[in-house]
């Protein structure tokens, strides 16, 4: 989008509301973009937490403006049902998914990968911002990571907004790493309690993963349910060098209920209280990854009460 003339979408100003600003969209607005000279952080998390998408352009004057968008159908699924094929399984071995381990890392690369036609240097800055907050009160920005060895070789950025979450962009560096990270990704979302994952503008590649197309009013109602049924977010995780694989399960043992594995890994949190059930508790769960791409691919998550 650099270098281009003015679009003609509406402009808005910073002290719009964006709920207000979602509801304008949902009653019959026939565009997916709005304009805004703000890249003000909370400004752009309240967008966020509405279901927009945050993008970005230059125009060829130099100016630079946020691009809110609210899809007039979006591509979404519930992480459980996330189809894993026996090549994903196949490429998965060797492999570490992780968390917040290295967002500014991942985002470079998405850079680097599609260029900054929409992830433009204002909004970038932006990004650095929020996810540099860590998960706080339901909402935080999130790269997951996949490596082999000391070696990222995929990841994504996306927000965690509820029990919702939104990918925003991704990159591989190997063949076949990228549906590794995807599908691990989409296991460690189902194991930590996400109940909707969006994955923006449908494309052949997400419905092969087992997405849906949402009509725009469709999908603001399934993401304000998985919004407001989470009441807080994991810690950040800690940054640092890539995480160090975990131990591998003896040859013979069986994968666990994806309750009970969970349980079994971490079953107190750090204040000594139980964590509870990741798929029935009251906030989202992250704190076992890093894990094994393979592990988790070889997780049979059930689906369990969905929040009212």
């Amino acid at each position: 989008m650099s270098g281009a003339d003015p679009p003609s979408i509406p402009l808005v100003g910073e002290d719009v509301d964006p709920a207000s600003l979602a509801e304008a969209f949902e009653g019959g607005f026939p565009l997916e973009f709005c304009a805004c000279g703000s890249f003000e952080p909370d400004f752009v998390a309240g967008l966020v937490r509405e279901g927009f998408i945050p993008m970005a352009v230059a125009f060829g004057d130099g100016r630079e403006y946020l691009l809110p968008k609210l899809h007039l159908v979006r591509a979404c699924l519930d992480p459980v049902s996330v189809r894993v094929t026996r090549s994903a399984r196949r490429g998965a071995r060797g492999l570490i998914l992780s968390m917040n381990r290295a967002y500014d890392e991942v985002l470079s690369a998405c850079v680097a990968t599609h260029g900054d036609g929409w992830l433009r240097p204002p909004l970038v800055a932006t990004f650095r911002s929020l996810a540099s907050r860590g998960p706080i009160d339901g909402f935080g920005l999130l790269s997951f990571e996949l490596w082999k060895g000391d070696r990222l070789v995929a990841g994504e950025i996306g927000a965690l907004v509820g029990k919702n979450y939104t990918s925003w962009s991704g990159f591989r560096k190997e063949d076949g790493t990228g549906t590794v990270q995807l599908v691990a990704t989409a296991r460690s979302l189902s194991r930590a309690g996400v109940e909707l994952w969006d994955l923006g503008m449908p494309l052949p590649y997400k419905s092969g993963l087992g997405a849906r197309e949402l009509s725009r009013s469709e999908f603001l109602a399934a993401f304000r349910r998985a919004r407001d049924s989470v009441a807080s977010a994991p810690a950040p995780a800690a940054a640092g060098s890539p995480p160090a694989a975990p131990a591998p399960p003896p040859a013979t043992a069986a994968a666990p209920p994806l309750a009970t594995a969970a349980a079994a890994a971490f079953p107190v949190a750090a204040d000594g209280a139980p964590f509870s059930s990741p798929k029935r508790g009251s906030f989202i769960d992250f704190h076992f990854l890093p894990e094994d791409a393979r592990v988790l691919l070889d997780f049979q998550p059930t689906p369990a009460p969905r929040s009212q």
